[in-house]
């Protein structure tokens, strides 16, 4: 069988999960660009592959317009959000993930950003080696409000943060757990709006669909407090962008910790320069544990395909059922 790795960083750190498919005798090939490839670029990629370990790839329909023999795409890392899952279902494509393979890494960087930005650690880094002394000023992480939009895997593993660091930890999500919130001593905020209105911090930790594309819009980032601090680690596409710009632009929120956003790489946004705010490469998930387990994820599901088996975290089970 044919192997396409189109996850940049799939081999990046430890061989294993490679190496576990080419000693079962499969050829394992690697996206030619290096990074994300549009549905253009992927689609004569995909030409008589079986397979494949995907990335943050434009999955779409045009980029399966030339499948000929692909059984099986899998996510390496839980949002499947730039996947078309139901053209994969007409098609007999099983789609699968990797869910909490990367939580914990994810919640550490939720973390990174918020500290970074509250104590303005880049901006103290980079004159400190400038020659310059500066003092910088920043805003308090202990004891303050932490406001969770998600309790998936990652918003847990950040809840758990927040309460080490003794905040008052609040969370808003439609399939709210109240068996770990009473466990952790987490509270349940009714709206988005509240988490807004009333966190210090504000950390998105949702699935991007139709819902959530654009639910951070102007009228909710109005309403956090001028010392405020939103992290997204999630997806980009999630928080309306020009509208946090402008908010940061015009001082009337503290600042940003940004890993995503709606276009990647974000050349030519107003949010790489505004200031007090510290951008990353969406690269939360990169750490040694994070992406062996998420690289064994993968290679564990396209091996149980190629045998006939089910993956064990399938997300279009109707293929099955259908079967």
């Amino acid at each position: 069988m044919k192997v396409l790795i189109t996850a940049t960083s799939f081999s990046e750190v430890t061989k294993e999960p490679e190496e576990r498919l080419t000693e079962a005798g499969h050829e394992v090939i690697h996206n030619p660009y290096g990074r994300p490839m549009t549905a253009e670029e992927l689609a004569p990629v995909l030409e008589g592959v079986d397979a494949c370990g995907a990335g943050v790839d434009d999955f779409s329909a045009p980029a399966l317009t030339r499948v000929d023999r692909l059984k099986v795409i899998v996510k390496h890392g839980a949002g499947v959000d730039n996947i078309d899952i139901a053209e994969c279902t007409r098609r007999g494509i099983v789609v699968a993930n990797v869910p909490g393979a990367n939580a914990e890494a994810v919640a550490d960087m939720s973390f990174a950003l918020m500290l970074a930005v509250a104590r303005q650690i880049p901006l103290g880094d980079r004159t400190t080696k400038a020659g310059e002394w500066v003092n910088t000023y920043g805003v308090d992480v202990h004891g303050a409000t932490l406001g969770l939009l998600g309790m998936g895997r990652i918003g847990k593993a950040a809840a758990r943060r927040g309460k080490g660091f003794d905040m008052r930890v609040l969370v808003y999500d439609p399939y709210f757990d109240e068996e770990f919130a009473d466990e952790q001593g987490v509270e349940r905020a009714e709206s988005i709006e509240q988490v807004m209105r009333e966190a210090d911090f504000v950390s998105v930790h949702m699935p991007l669909n139709q819902e959530t594309h654009g639910i951070i819009d102007a009228e909710k980032i109005a309403l956090m407090k001028p010392t405020a601090i939103l992290v997204n680690t999630a997806r980009g596409a999630i928080v309306d962008e020009e509208a946090l710009a402008d908010a940061l632009e015009e001082g009337r929120i503290f600042g940003a910790g940004l890993d995503v956003y709606a276009a990647e790489p974000p050349a030519g946004s107003r949010l790489i320069r505004c200031e007090r705010t510290v951008t990353i490469p969406h690269n939360s998930s990169n750490t040694t544990g994070a992406l062996l387990a998420m690289g064994n994820g993968v290679t564990d599901a396209i091996l149980a395909v190629f045998s006939g088996g089910r993956p064990q975290h399938c997300v279009n089970q109707e293929i099955y059922e259908a079967r």
